[in-house]
């Protein structure tokens, strides 16, 4: 009982420092809507999620490797992580004197994959709380650096105001060089793999971001808007799971991959159920609220969505350290392209109500997928301790 209590406390901790961050974020939100407007906060916009885009793609194979890797390996792959980092970080930097949304999402994008690097010492030791603290220093750092800009100037402009938001990410690139020197790089697998952990990363975005996207399109920006305040919720909550699965990664990797180093299944779902009921808790507080009953229906179908997502990333850890790189892509590119589908069906008459159905139904069939390939019996091989294998 007092481990599990360790691993709740961490993920607590993690969670407290992820959340602040998100409250920070709606602070710089409303300081570029107020001082610069509306269109230049869309450009904004636009620039970050392209950056999450590209990010997706050139850190993905970096970040799942890290997670199971060996440490003399996994220190060569990290420095070729800060030297590809930096690279693109000069390559945005010039970007940035032509084009802010392109400059603007490198320089994102690279330093993201920075602060990842410098950070995975951290989630390999299982220690996400600590990992997260940072990281919500970091953006408050930076909020603090462009508001204080914002309200200083007479006419602030975005391009300033960005540039002080991306001083941090030299800090974090400083910190990232002393893992250089005495080192060979070495690639993240081989192109084979790098490409098949950037376009499961890719098919991921398409996964969590796809129905926003086919809202605006076939029900208009309104609806869009209020999907999109109950799925950022939902996504956000649902990340107390992904917190909670990467305190046992150190043991998960000890025994290389077993189920043994994993949390128990029951309290996988204590926690899914946690997150999920918080979720609704939230849905019943806006339809209480009054004045936003659509966001607070679709707030209270999202919550199923949130139970099987925190379950999931707890599946998903165990995946990482397995290898089984192939059938996670396999499977979040089939319930992507099935819920694209579905949505196209479903939201013409339904709205946000339609989409909201269509992410519970797909994120269940993960829960299916993931369950049976780290808990099913087809499995038993690979669950099987290194060492008990060894002996035979």
């Amino acid at each position: 009982m007092r481990a599990l209590d360790s691993h709740l406390l961490r993920t607590g901790v993690a969670s407290f420092w992820n959340y602040s961050g998100r409250l920070v974020g709606l602070g710089w939100t409303f300081a570029l809507i107020h001082t610069l407007g509306i269109g230049s906060y869309g450009q904004y916009a636009v620039a970050v999620a392209t950056a999450a885009i590209v990010n997706a793609g050139i850190d993905n194979a970096f970040y799942v490797r890290s997670l199971r890797l060996d440490e003399a390996r996994y220190e060569r792959e990290r420095c070729a992580r800060v030297l590809f980092g930096s690279v693109v970080a000069v390559v945005g930097v010039v970007a940035f004197t032509a084009s802010f949304v392109v400059g603007f999402a490198v320089i994102v994008a690279a330093g993201e994959l920075l602060f990842n690097t410098w950070k995975s010492h951290l989630l390999r030791e299982g220690r996400p709380d600590v990992a997260m603290r940072f990281d919500a220093v970091r953006q408050i750092t930076s909020i603090v650096l462009g508001a204080t800009y914002l309200y200083a100037v007479e006419a602030p402009s975005l391009s300033t105001a960005a540039a002080l938001y991306l001083l941090p990410y030299l800090v974090v690139a400083a910190a990232c060089l002393r893992y250089v020197p005495g080192r060979t790089p070495a690639a993240p697998g081989g192109p084979k793999e790098f490409a098949l952990l950037s376009f499961e990363a890719l098919a991921a975005a398409l996964y969590a971001q796809g129905d926003v996207v086919v809202i605006g399109w076939v029900a208009g920006d309104e609806v869009a808007g209020y999907y999109s305040v109950a799925l950022v919720a939902a996504l956000a909550i649902s990340t107390i799971g992904q917190n909670y699965a990467n305190t046992y990664l150190e043991k998960i990797r000890a025994v290389g991959g077993h189920v043994s180093g994993a949390p128990a299944l029951r309290d996988v779902v204590k926690v899914g159920l946690l997150t999920g009921g918080s979720m609704a808790v939230i849905g019943v507080g806006i339809l209480v609220w009054g004045g936003a009953d659509y966001t607070g229906h679709i707030t209270l179908i999202l919550s199923l969505f949130v139970v099987a997502r925190a379950i999931n990333h707890s599946f998903i850890v165990v995946l990482f350290v397995q290898k089984r790189d192939a059938l996670r892509v396999k499977a979040t590119v089939a319930v992507a392209v099935a819920k694209l589908a579905a949505l196209a069906l479903l939201v013409g008459p339904l709205g946000g109500y339609g989409a909201a159905v269509a992410c519970v139904v797909c994120e269940a069939a993960l829960l299916f997928v993931y369950h049976r390939a780290v808990h099913g019996a087809a499995s038993s091989s690979i669950r099987e301790p290194l060492h008990d294998r060894a002996t035979r």
